[in-house]
């Protein structure tokens, strides 16, 4: 075999290589097109924008023909516009993330609770009965004199006496909850215990100042408070601190000294805020911390005086709450079918009783000019 023959076998040879090589890159890029297709998800498209799948695409491009075409290429870039879409990975968003764990706070976030303060200002006496009386003075007759002569009658004094009572009162509420609940969630029993117990207090608040004595109600102090005189105030020219003071010296009439005023949250702020007619602040510099004072006397803003109207009074001396039981909480299942359902109950309640003393050694009434 001489060269001629050998180089017609190599040409043979070569020619071959080539089209074997173009058809081996037709086949893969079949089988990406096939790959695509049995992975994409489902609704998802593997066509270009004019409709031609990708392995068309490539056969028809001028570079694959480049490619097949030439011995002298061993690789070439096709490019192919964007063909396969698929659903974004996302976490959800909102609860139940599934790829986010949360990061969950413990305990229970409340609501805000107002202070309560009458409680602080009257004396807090135990009892072991369902019933208080006292024997309150009533009336007098004072004939007390300077005797002119020997011998002479000495004057005759008189006192009457009346007797009072004030009954034990039984403030009380509770809330069903599943014993599951209590025992997978052992943080909410002590919540549900403050929230009951702030809800017992804030009844004892009202009923001590607002309670009508109608039913089973308590007779509270504003009902027996002696009412203001409002002849005392001249509109022309006093303000809601005039009024106020003019108010304590109409307690201090009672020969009881008064100790607290009570007013509205609004009221109080509204005082505080009064300026002169050059624009300074009457009460105090809004810049220091003072006391809540005026005229020498503890000012106890609340949100329990009804806005505009004010109480003040010896609340040291002119009454007394008395308590029979303080306000407890207590879990029992035995109440209807809770024990066959695994609920229980949760109770709160307090006994208590409050007297007042002298009804004149406390003013209530209300700004007459307005608010």
């Amino acid at each position: 075999m001489d060269a001629k023959d050998l180089a017609a076998i190599g040409g043979e040879i070569e020619k071959f290589t080539t089209t074997v090589s173009g058809k081996m890159s037709e086949v893969d890029a079949r089988l990406l097109v096939i790959e695509q297709k049995m992975t994409r998800p489902t609704g998802g498209s593997v066509f270009s924008n004019d409709g031609d799948d990708i392995a068309q695409t490539i056969i028809n491009s001028e570079s694959f023909k480049s490619f097949v075409g030439t011995n002298k290429r061993r690789s070439e870039r096709i490019p192919v516009r964007s063909f396969h879409t698929k659903t974004t990975i996302v976490n959800a968003t909102g609860q139940n993330q599934p790829l986010v764990p949360s990061d969950r706070r413990p305990g229970v976030i409340g609501p805000g609770q107002q202070q309560l303060t009458v409680r602080d200002l009257l004396p807090n006496v135990p009892t072991a009965s369902n019933l208080v009386e006292y024997a309150r003075e009533s009336a007098h007759t004072d004939n007390t004199a300077i005797q002119a002569n020997e011998g002479d009658i000495k004057g005759e004094d008189a006192l009457s006496f009346e007797l009072l009572y004030s009954a034990v009162r039984t403030i009380a509420s509770w809330v069903p909850v599943s014993t599951q609940i209590l025992s997978d969630a052992p943080a909410l029993q002590g919540y549900i215990n403050n929230r009951l117990l702030f809800f017992n207090a804030l009844k004892v608040e009202n009923e001590l100042l607002n309670g009508t004595g109608a039913g089973t109600e308590i007779l509270g102090i504003i009902p027996q408070a002696t009412v203001f005189d409002s002849t005392r105030v001249n509109p022309a020219t006093d303000s809601f601190i005039d009024v106020l003071g003019l108010a304590l010296t109409q307690a201090s009439e009672s020969y009881f000294a008064p100790d607290a005023i009570m007013l509205n949250v609004k009221d109080w702020s509204r005082i505080q805020r009064i300026k002169t007619s050059t624009g300074e602040y009457i009460y105090s510099d809004p810049h220091l911390g003072f006391g809540n004072q005026l005229w020498g006397t503890r000012v106890v803003p609340s949100w329990n005086i009804p806005e505009s109207q004010f109480l003040v009074g010896s609340f040291a001396m002119g009454a007394a709450v008395w308590d029979r039981m303080e306000a407890t909480v207590e879990i029992s299942r035995e109440h209807s079918d809770f024990f066959v359902r695994n609920l229980a109950a949760v109770l709160c309640e307090s006994r208590l009783a409050l007297t007042v003393y002298r009804p004149t050694a406390f003013i209530y009434g209300g700004f007459p000019f307005g608010s």
